[in-house]
């Protein structure tokens, strides 16, 4: 897991605001578990491991879960086929240093191109191997996705 900061910001984002709080907690927890592109392995019984340890194991997987799904709708998260995510706004919030860790990018970025599945944006269309911005997003979301993607090399289809 990676140090993360919490910037003031966060308090104040109408998207965030809407979330409820222990989502918000898992949201942050997100971060740390990420690589520093943004991208981490979508394993719910692992992430809950690192995020709550010290709660049982069906109430850990539960909230994964339920946060996933509530972070995905809103834009925060995007949850691929493959099993891996990106939080497409990391890297606009972390001033990243030190050794970087590109580890889950790059190797999301390898079998992506093998497998040529499509991608989708939370509540977003599936492309043939496009990603399609969701149409419930605000345009400074909207745009804040595209360019997340456009950072990593993946295809965008903004239509």
């Amino acid at each position: 897991m990676r140090i993360r900061q919490v910037r003031p910001e966060f308090f104040s984002d109408p998207i965030i605001s809407k979330l409820k709080p222990d989502v918000r907690l898992t949201y942050i927890g997100l971060w740390c578990v990420a690589d520093d592109a943004g991208w981490l392995v979508w394993d719910v019984p692992n992430v809950g491991a690192l995020l709550y340890p010290y709660e049982s194991v069906r109430v850990r997987e539960v909230r994964i879960a339920r946060a996933g799904v509530d972070l995905a709708e809103a834009g925060r998260i995007v949850i691929h086929p493959c099993d891996c995510a990106l939080i497409p706004r990391l890297e606009d919030h972390q001033r990243i240093g030190g050794n970087k860790s590109f580890t889950i990018r790059d190797k999301h970025k390898v079998h992506t191109r093998m497998d040529k599945s499509a991608v989708t944006l939370g509540n977003g269309k599936v492309g043939n191997g496009r990603v399609i911005a969701p149409a419930g997003a605000s345009d400074e979301e909207r745009e804040a996705t595209i360019a997340a993607f456009r950072r990593q090399g993946l295809p965008v289809d903004a239509a």
